[in-house]
C-alpha cells in the first residue's frame, strides 16, 4: 500500500515539475504550456491542463499581471476630480466599479437589489447609475437587453467606501434610514 501511494506522489512530482518547465518555455517562446507538456510528457490534456492551471509559478505570473491592473486602475481615479463612491449590484457581490459621486443619483435606502432584485440580509444604501459612465472596476451588469447605456441600481456599502464615507452621508438622505426589525425570538421544543 505504501508503495503505491510513494509511486503516485512520485507521478504527481514528476508532473508540477513538467508543469513548472513548459511554462518556463512558454514564456520564452510564446507557445501554449499545456501543448509543450503535453509533448514533453506524452499525456494528454485532461492530465496537463490541470497541472498547468494550478501551478504556482502561472499564479505568481498572474498575479504580477493583475497588480500592474490594479496600480493603472489607482492612477484612473487619482485624476478623478471630487470624492469618488464604489458601487455594486448587490451588497454581497464581489464585482465592484467606481463612479463620481456627482453621477450617482436618487439615493434611497432599500433591502431590494438592482438587476435580480434579490432581499438583501438588511436595508443598504442604493442609487442610480448610467452603466457607461464608470471609471474603474466592473459591475455585474451585460447590456444584452438593449444598446447601452441603461440606468442601472446600484448598491453602496460602507466597506470600500470608509474613505469617502462622510461625503456620501453628506449626499445621502441620512435621516431617511430605516429602523433595522428587532430579532425574533426562537421557540424551542418543549422536551418531556
Amino acid at each position: 500500500m505504501r508503495a503505491r501511494a510513494k509511486k503516485k506522489a512520485d507521478r504527481k512530482a514528476r508532473l508540477r515539475k513538467a508543469a513548472g518547465a513548459a511554462i518556463e518555455q512558454a514564456i520564452a517562446s510564446g507557445g501554449d504550456p499545456v501543448a509543450l507538456m503535453m509533448a514533453a510528457t506524452g499525456m494528454d490534456a485532461t492530465v496537463c491542463g490541470p497541472y498547468v492551471q494550478k501551478h504556482s509559478l502561472l499564479r505568481h505570473l498572474f498575479k504580477a499581471a493583475t497588480d500592474g491592473w490594479r496600480d493603472r486602475e489607482a492612477a484612473a481615479l487619482a485624476t478623478e476630480p471630487g470624492p469618488v463612491v464604489w458601487v455594486r449590484r448587490q451588497f454581497s457581490s464581489r464585482k465592484h466599479a467606481a463612479y463620481r459621486l456627482a453621477d450617482v443619483e436618487e439615493w434611497h435606502w432599500s433591502s431590494i437589489s438592482g438587476g435580480v432584485r434579490r432581499r438583501a440580509n438588511g436595508f443598504y444604501l442604493h442609487g442610480y447609475v448610467w452603466c457607461d459612465a464608470l471609471i474603474a472596476g466592473k459591475l455585474g451588469h451585460s447590456c444584452i437587453h438593449g444598446p447601452p447605456p441603461h440606468r442601472i441600481k446600484v448598491c453602496v456599502t460602507k466597506k470600500g467606501n470608509e474613505a469617502g464615507w462622510t461625503a456620501i452621508e453628506a449626499a445621502a438622505p441620512m435621516s431617511d434610514k430605516p429602523e433595522p426589525r428587532p430579532k425574533r425570538k426562537r421557540r424551542g421544543r418543549k422536551r418531556a
